[in-house]
C-alpha cells in the first residue's frame, strides 16, 4: 500500500505543477495582450470589389433666353476716313557728326548739252502758196504744225496740231514744209539728232 501511494504522489505533484505553469502562462499572455507586447497582429483579409461604371445622365439644355432680355445689337456704318487729315511721317536717319561713313565717292553724272531745232538764217522758211479758191472765198486762218527735223535739217514728217479751219490751207502748209523748208537740226553734245519742232503758218489776205 505504501509503495502504491509513493508511486501516485509524484505523478500528482507533476500534474499540479503543470497546471500552475499553464495558469501562469495564461495570465502572462493576457497581460501581454492587454499591453500590446509580443502579440502578432493578423492582417485583415483582402477586400474584393467590382468597379461599376456609372452612366451620367445628359445635361438638360439651357432654358431659352427671353427676347426682352436679349441685348440689342445695331449695325453702325462708320464714315470713311478723311484722307486730308492723314499724315504720313517719314523718319530721316542722320549719322552722328563724328562717325565717318565709308562708301564709293559720289560722282556727278556727266552733263549732256542739248540744243533744240532752230531757224537757219541762211535758209529762211518760205511762205506756203495761198490756194486760189481760198482767196476768192476770202478764207483766212492760222495752222499750227509740228515738223520732224532730221539730222541733215530736212523735214521728214509733218503733222497738224491745230487746223486753220480749212483743209486746203492745212494741205498747202504741209506740202511747203516737206518740199522746201530747211532748219538747223537739234544737237546732243555737238552731234545732230532728229527732233520734233513746232511752227505756225498764218494765211491772211492783203487788204485792198
Amino acid at each position: 500500500m505504501a509503495t502504491v501511494a509513493a508511486q501516485r504522489r509524484p505523478f500528482g505533484a507533476l500534474g499540479r505543477m503543470g497546471l500552475v505553469a499553464a495558469i501562469h502562462a495564461a495570465v502572462l499572455l493576457a497581460i501581454m495582450r492587454s499591453l500590446g507586447i509580443g502579440v502578432p497582429i493578423e492582417a485583415p483579409p483582402p477586400i474584393e470589389g467590382e468597379i461599376i461604371q456609372e452612366k451620367r445622365p445628359p445635361d438638360d439644355p439651357p432654358p431659352p433666353i427671353d427676347p426682352e432680355l436679349r441685348p440689342a445689337y445695331s449695325r453702325q456704318e462708320l464714315p470713311p476716313p478723311d484722307l486730308a487729315q492723314v499724315v504720313f511721317d517719314q523718319d530721316v536717319i542722320t549719322p552722328p557728326p563724328n562717325i565717318l561713313i565709308e562708301g564709293p565717292p559720289v560722282v556727278d553724272p556727266p552733263r549732256v548739252e542739248v540744243i533744240g531745232v532752230r531757224i537757219d538764217p541762211r535758209n529762211p522758211l518760205t511762205q506756203p502758196p495761198y490756194p486760189p479758191a481760198m482767196v476768192r472765198q476770202g478764207n483766212q486762218g492760222t495752222v499750227d504744225l509740228e515738223v520732224y527735223v532730221l539730222p541733215n535739217g530736212r523735214v521728214g514728217d509733218v503733222r497738224v496740231i491745230k487746223s486753220a479751219g480749212w483743209e486746203e490751207l492745212d494741205r498747202s502748209a504741209i506740202a511747203e514744209a516737206k518740199r522746201y523748208w530747211r532748219l538747223l537740226p537739234a544737237t546732243r553734245d555737238g552731234e545732230p539728232v532728229a527732233q520734233w519742232h513746232k511752227l505756225r503758218v498764218t494765211f491772211k489776205l492783203k487788204e485792198q
